[in-house]
């Protein structure tokens, strides 16, 4: 089973390590052109300096982390979407679940515009932006963008996004008190 998790800062060392470990293939779907580890490191460097202009969220499976997808601000009015899936699990709707639930939270937190760059031997994700009505226009040769004027959220909807975030909250609650009581039971692991 597919489970579709919104997460924060501290999950960046393995989006990172997701990112450097893309095939040729998927780098440059992902990204357009095939994108040097030191970018991908200015990437996460952004990222830990602006943390309040990046939302990530990952798929996994029982025991692994398959697929990633990232919001990152672009200006006040509008922020870039992106998504990739292990070439493993590709194929499987993760790409859409995972588009799915970024647009239902910019949705709630009235982000008025969302796109994404589409290049033009990527039909999948051509074909995810017409399934989530993101309307395409050319921007060259070999690539479009696909974007999306978010609508407001219904009641139902804005209440499910919430109680989606207050329960990441209490887990990440308890993952601390865990760390916590296990300091307090062994403190000789304080060091660890």
């Amino acid at each position: 089973m597919i489970t579709i998790n919104h997460t924060n800062i501290y999950k960046i060392a393995d989006y990172s390590r997701h990112l450097k470990n893309l095939p040729t293939e998927d780098r440059f779907s992902r990204f357009g052109f095939n994108i040097p580890d030191s970018s991908i490191d200015q990437l996460i460097l952004n990222m830990c300096y602006h943390p309040k202009d990046h939302e990530l969220w990952y798929a996994r499976t029982d025991d692994t982390r398959v697929g990633w997808g990232h919001l990152v601000k672009n200006n006040e009015d509008s922020w870039e979407l992106a998504v990739c899936v292990d070439r493993e699990y590709q194929r499987q709707g993760i790409g859409d679940m995972l588009i799915k639930e970024m647009l239902a939270w910019a949705k709630v937190h009235h982000i008025p515009e969302v796109y994404m760059h589409c290049i033009e031997e990527n039909r999948v994700i051509q074909h995810l932006a017409k399934k989530h009505e993101l309307k395409t226009r050319d921007r060259g040769p070999g690539e479009r963008t696909a974007s999306i004027k978010v609508p407001e959220p219904g009641f139902f909807e804005a209440q499910t996004q919430l109680l989606k975030e207050q329960a990441e909250i209490v887990t990440e609650i308890n993952k601390l008190r865990g760390k916590l009581a296990g300091l307090w039971l062994n403190p000789s692991n304080r060091n660890n």
